[in-house]
């Protein structure tokens, strides 16, 4: 009896040992489970985190890259433009007969590349016996056009010391201002020409350095005369065919208004006629309807006869 009791005790504690063991088993398994998918959120949060910082590398890479080439395109245009001046210059100092025959040479090409064949007269002589380079031919008048490019004063500005080149600024200003003189001496209305002249001058180097002279373009303008490079040059004459191309269109307009008008007046005469013919036709009507009574009158008077 006492062993069967002793062997009942073992075999509960062994029951109740057996079952804190798997307690104790599954609790680990939970807390591992935990663990795993605390570490599966933070290697995610990480990854994520990663992902966003090489993105945001990326796109700032992408940012200097771009912000990189703008400026390199920038210092190439800058360079293209100090290649150009530089050119101009050289131009500049290239002998005097050949650079005015360059300086034609140019004028004329961009006048014939740009406005209609027959709009342009070149070396054209006035009554007074001065010749002009170009005439272009409008509507209003020609437009004289002189290519004064004599700066052999600008090639010793620009080789002269530092010491002398006030003085030699004046100088070429003081030439300038002569060619401007010559070129007002073209503005001639009553020969048809307009009221103001273009003197062009083809070095982009040189045409700055006169524009800011503020002096010399007041001079220029109270002999009405506007001193034009290249580029400006090419806008004033796109300015010139703009307005050629609208003036057409104005023309056209007219035409059409004065059809228009023409029109009108046929119409005016046609409703007229239209209204006489109305007139005419309720006559008739009229006529017609007292002819009918007259002749039903007659026939009932006959009618009555008959019966008689």
């Amino acid at each position: 009896m006492t062993v069967y009791f002793l062997l009942g005790i073992v075999l509960i504690l062994l029951i109740l040992l057996l079952l804190f063991a798997k307690m104790f088993k599954g609790s680990q398994d939970i807390l591992l489970h935990q663990k795993i998918d605390s570490l599966r959120e933070e290697l995610t949060r990480r990854t994520l985190e990663t992902q966003n910082t090489l993105f945001d590398t990326q796109k700032n890479l992408t940012d200097y890259l771009t912000q990189l080439y703008k400026e390199i395109g920038n210092i190439n245009q800058e360079s293209l433009q100090i290649l150009n001046l530089t050119k101009s210059f050289h131009e500049i100092l290239r002998p005097t007969k050949k650079r005015g025959l360059v300086g034609e040479s140019i004028l004329e090409n961009i006048l014939k590349d740009t406005l209609p064949q027959g709009m342009v007269i070149s070396q054209h002589t006035f009554s007074n016996g001065r010749r002009v380079d170009f005439l272009i031919k409008l509507s209003e008048g020609n437009l004289p056009i002189d290519a004064k490019f004599s700066l052999d004063t600008f090639k010793n500005y620009l080789e002269a010391p530092e010491h002398q080149k006030e003085h030699m600024r004046r100088a070429v200003l003081d030439g300038i201002k002569k060619r401007i003189d010559e070129s007002s001496q073209y503005i001639l209305p009553e020969e048809g020409t307009l009221d103001f002249a273009f003197m062009y001058i083809p070095s982009e180097a040189v045409y700055y350095f006169l524009i800011t002279e503020t002096d010399l373009i007041e001079y220029a303008k109270k002999k009405r005369v506007f001193i034009v490079g290249p580029n400006n040059f090419y806008v004033y004459l796109q300015t010139l065919l703009f307005g050629m191309k609208a003036l057409k269109i104005e023309e056209k307009a007219k035409i059409i208004y004065n059809s228009l008008k023409g029109l009108e007046l046929d119409v005016e005469n046609l409703l007229k006629e239209y209204a006489v013919l109305g007139g005419h036709l309720r006559s008739a009507s009229n006529k017609y309807e007292e002819v009918r009574k007259k002749i039903e009158s007659t026939h009932l008077k006959l009618s009555s006869m008959d019966k008689l």
